[in-house]
């Protein structure tokens, strides 16, 4: 039964990086998982949400690592003992961890550098990218010795800028990322303004892969702007393999 139940789960996953690195994120596969769809509510490990998820990665699921999501801009490098706390993105170095983050019209950042080896995931909604996210997790990733032009990222699926629609007062802090519907309403690209500031960090532009996928418009994906108090969690997940070839996931492919 297990087995059949993690073959269920269906992952997105970017392919900008290397075999070494496992990521993707889960869908909600609601005519799998009736009545919400596939959600990470609790992160307490463990839960049978997230002793799916485990079995999928192949890990003990205390190699989850989960942070309490609060739109801010602190930043946690995490190691197998790291405790929850509040942050909105985190850090590693251990092969076999994986940092989660849950999403649900917000955009996860996932980030690789190959040297060092480092992982990064963030949580981007607006207030996290304006009180400075990005630009946070990026200085971490640059202090630890990575170099811009080596990092690779994804941009998770997220709010489109189609169906995104904010007021003025927010659209007013992203200026580069706002168009004016009419003198109240404006539809804001998060990932184009993720993009931007990852850019102007000197991320190349051909390092950084985008999902297409609007949590709006498209069912498999969980939308709280869609379906309010009702709307699950999707997890943006990252990790890198061990080296060990009797590591767990050592052997494993990436996720389609």
């Amino acid at each position: 039964m297990l087995k059949a139940l993690v073959a269920a789960i269906p992952v997105e996953s970017p392919t900008i990086f290397p075999d070494l690195v496992v990521a993707g994120v889960t869908l909600r596969a609601l005519e799998r998982f009736p009545p919400r769809g596939f959600s990470i509510d609790d992160i307490s490990t463990p839960n049978p949400a997230t002793l799916l998820l485990a079995a999928t990665l192949g890990v003990p699921v205390e190699r989850l690592k989960f942070q309490r999501q609060v739109h801010g801009a602190t930043v946690r490098w995490i190691t197998e003992g790291s405790p929850v706390e509040e942050s909105d993105g985190m850090l590693t170095t251990v092969p076999n961890l994986f940092l989660c983050i849950r999403i649900a019209d917000c955009c996860a950042v996932l980030l690789f550098s190959p040297e060092p080896p480092v992982v990064a995931a963030l949580h981007a909604g607006w207030r996290g990218i304006d009180a400075g996210i990005v630009e946070a997790g990026v200085e971490q990733l640059l202090r630890a010795g990575c170099s811009p032009e080596g990092i690779l990222v994804y941009l998770s699926p997220c709010a489109s800028a189609e169906r995104y629609i904010v007021r003025a007062d927010v659209a007013q802090r992203f200026p580069h990322s706002s168009q004016p519907i009419d003198e109240e309403f404006y539809r804001l690209d998060l990932r184009g303004e993720i993009r931007r500031r990852l850019l102007q960090l000197g991320i190349l532009k051909p390092h950084i892969e985008s999902s297409p996928g609007c949590t709006i418009g498209e069912n498999r994906y969980h939308s709280f702007r869609r379906d309010g108090a009702r709307a699950g969690r999707m997890v943006a997940f990252i990790g890198m393999l061990s080296a060990n070839p009797r590591s767990p996931t050592a052997s494993g492919s990436r996720m389609g």
